[in-house]
């Protein structure tokens, strides 16, 4: 291994910056795991800020993983707006659940009625907003839940009854998803209000946008002009940049996710992708992006360790080959928690063997 020249949060603001790097960056994603790993409940990673902080600290530098922690909530949107979380019995099951959504039956609810929460005090927002001060203290990248309004209104009805509302009545989803850009953008605010223009990361995931639950139409229609319209205004407003991860089969709708912007003027956005996009797509739709990706999860959970330094190295060698200085190395989605410790350590062997440029 050769002897690093940089360390790896100056890799990753490097991306950012459209500055050339040491080696390809290599982050985790994977929060279950980093619990199961210091022997934390999972519930915490979504409870207690602070044990959530330290236990993706601890796992980042016990792999050598250049990444900082982030805070996430499985279905953002549905306790913002007043449904109930609950966590099973056992808090080593993963994540919380919704036991009641804001919107019980679409059929019959007053979207009008739907109110915008305080953004300083509703559902995980304050969790996040304090996850965030423990980021600046630490000198880690500093980031809010952003997009997609699409995904997050999905989680006010359940996605079933979303994309039915959307096939049924049209008016109501469009109401759904203008009340939900309408709340990401007051807490946009909040966070680059707080922290300061060009310091704040806009961290979004589109699952429900994937061509396995929609066609690229009811993309275009019902999500496009909302993330468009959410991304332009939070970039206008100071944030440093959008990252994006496209979560599943994005294939036929990256014609349109090229429209979108992510970044500002002179420098990059991020865009992370699964198994099911190729870097080569990915490359030539976001030419201006610093691309994620992509190595299979279903690999580091049930492969051997050859396997996935094998697979990993593969990668490395074809981002860094099609996206020079633009491109990190990571799982193409969750690294499952019970995935071997080993195998998730071949992946940081793999870039520190061939990611150097």
């Amino acid at each position: 291994m050769r002897k690093p020249e940089m360390t790896g949060h100056e890799r990753i603001e490097a991306l950012y910056n459209k500055q050339p790097q040491d080696r390809v960056p290599v982050v985790h994603k994977g929060y279950a795991f980093c619990a199961k790993h210091v022997g934390i409940p999972v519930a915490s990673v979504y409870r207690d800020p602070k044990a959530s902080f330290e236990c993706q600290k601890k796992t980042y530098e016990d792999f050598g993983f250049d990444g900082g922690p982030f805070y996430t909530f499985v279905a953002y949107g549905a306790g913002e707006f007043g449904g109930k979380i609950e966590y099973k019995k056992d808090e080593n099951a993963f994540g919380p659940e919704v036991s009641e959504r804001p919107i019980k039956d679409w059929e019959d609810f007053d979207i009008d009625s739907l109110q915008l929460p305080d953004v300083k005090t509703a559902g995980c927002i304050p969790h996040e907003m304090e996850f965030a001060k423990m980021q600046e203290a630490e000198g880690s990248e500093i980031a809010f839940i952003c997009g997609t309004p699409f995904t997050h209104a999905a989680n006010l009805f359940g996605v079933p009854s979303f994309l039915e509302c959307v096939l049924i009545d049209p008016d109501m989803a469009h109401a759904a998803l203008r009340k939900m850009t309408d709340h990401i953008l007051q807490v946009a605010e909040y966070f680059i209000g707080t922290f300061g223009p060009g310091r704040v990361l806009a961290r979004a995931v589109s699952p429900t946008e994937s061509n396995a639950l929609i066609s690229p139409k009811i993309l275009e229609e019902f999500s496009m002009p909302y993330v468009k319209e959410l991304n332009s205004k939070v970039l206008a407003m100071g944030a440093k940049a959008v990252y994006m991860h496209m979560c599943g089969d994005h294939n036929l709708n990256l014609p349109y996710w090229a429209e979108v912007p992510f970044h500002q003027p002179g420098k990059r956005g991020m865009i992370s992708i699964g198994k099911e996009t190729s870097l080569e797509d990915a490359a030539k739709y976001f030419p201006e992006c610093a691309i994620c990706g992509n190595l299979d999860p279903a690999i580091i959970m049930n492969g051997t360790p050859e396997e996935v330094y094998k697979t990993s190295c593969e990668i490395i060698e074809k981002g860094k080959a099609l996206m020079p200085g633009r491109f990190e190395f990571m799982a193409g989605c969750e690294v499952g928690p019970g995935s071997p410790e080993e195998n998730v350590a071949m992946m940081v062997k793999a870039v520190n063997d061939v990611g150097w440029y």
